[in-house]
């Protein structure tokens, strides 16, 4: 093999490790975001269980003066008022109430105990009925709750709840769009009611949000630029992929009761994702080891066209409204007495 022969091999083996230690290197960054994420969620949670012992009175809660409550003047006067309308609307087809309270913080407390006690102090559902739902909105922690009433706990499931805040409000908080992600969230819940108690009504339509921009060059890194000007990289590339799909598929096969690799997942539509509104999915979880069984119905998020396909924020409020201590949709609205039993969901963004 002559000299040159092997400088010219030298040269590519070169090339590809550079790009390969590239890919890597982008690769390691990404798992670092992820585990500082997690980090920082493990000690908010410590921190929350710390000060599980400081417990809110009722005398700190504030009152209410409608359905809609914003303590914060976070959110714009035409978003209060469209809320407090579609919960009014809920309120007269099913007698189901709906309240939401945007604070500023949670007090030292947990954002479960902080939802439970104001949800109690304003008795939101009806009484005897306990047909209430709270969203609860912490601006200072950045955290959330969705608080259901006894009666509607076999209406809103835990599960159903978390999906609404995971795929409905924190996008939309993420983007800092908190008054259609109040609004879409209280939509959610609506559906769901509707879809369960009122005989299949017909759904309230999310207002749209559009999709995050992100550059390019924030999305892939550097490095990944120079993968498309080599070939041995790819390699690398498939390792990585075929890597996250395996770990994907055991984390979505693993039976939670027997630890087993066996668990089949079917999906099946219920409703089709749109542009305008949000789907449902049935899952149904079953092993093939053991006797579990799962069914729960999940909401997935509504399709997003590209940037420039038109699509804007609704999200503009109208300019010169200023809060004072507490803005409120309307100071006639009251709630019937309910009370909760402490189910529900929390999230935070």
């Amino acid at each position: 093999m002559t000299k040159n022969r092997l400088k010219y091999y030298f040269t590519l083996f070169f090339l590809a490790a550079i790009c390969i230690l590239g890919v890597f290197l982008l690769f390691l960054q990404g798992c670092l975001k992820d585990n500082a994420a997690a980090l920082s969620e493990n000690t908010s949670a410590s921190q929350n269980a710390a000060d599980d012992n400081v417990s809110v009175s009722s005398s700190e809660l504030p009152r209410y003066e409608g359905f809609v409550n914003d303590f914060t003047g976070t959110i714009g006067s035409e978003w209060l008022l469209k809320t407090e309308a579609l919960v009014k609307d809920v309120e007269a087809k099913t007698s189901c109430e709906i309240g939401v309270a945007v604070i500023d913080s949670l007090g030292g407390t947990t954002i479960e105990d902080y939802a439970f006690k104001l949800f109690n102090q304003w008795g939101i559902g009806k009484a005897g009925k306990d047909n209430g739902v709270l969203l609860l909105v912490s601006m200072d922690e950045h955290q959330l709750r969705i608080e259901v009433g006894y009666d509607l706990e076999q209406v809103i499931t835990d599960l159903e709840a978390k999906s609404i805040i995971d795929n409905v409000i924190v996008p939309a908080f993420k983007q800092s769009e908190y008054g259609p992600g109040i609004y879409n969230g209280v939509a959610a819940i609506a559906n769901i009611i509707y879809e369960k108690t009122a005989g299949g009504d017909s759904p309230v339509e999310y207002e749209k949000i559009a999709a995050p921009k992100r550059p390019f060059i924030d999305t892939w890194g550097f490095p990944f630029l120079i993968v498309f000007a080599n070939v041995a990289p790819w390699l690398a590339i498939g390792l990585v992929v075929l890597s996250r799909f395996i770990r994907s598929y055991i984390r979505e096969h693993k039976c939670p009761k027997c630890k087993r690799i066996g668990l089949v997942v079917t999906k099946k539509w219920l409703i089709m994702p749109t542009y305008t509104s949000f789907g449902r999915q049935e899952v149904t979880s079953i092993c093939k080891y053991c006797d579990y069984y799962e069914k729960t119905t999940v909401t997935v998020p509504m399709k997003y066209r590209g940037s420039s396909s038109g699509f804007y924020s609704n999200s503009s409020s109208p300019s010169g409204f200023h809060s004072s201590s507490s803005s409120s949709s309307h100071s006639n609205s009251s709630f019937g007495g309910g009370s909760s039993g402490g189910g529900g969901a929390s999230g935070s963004w």
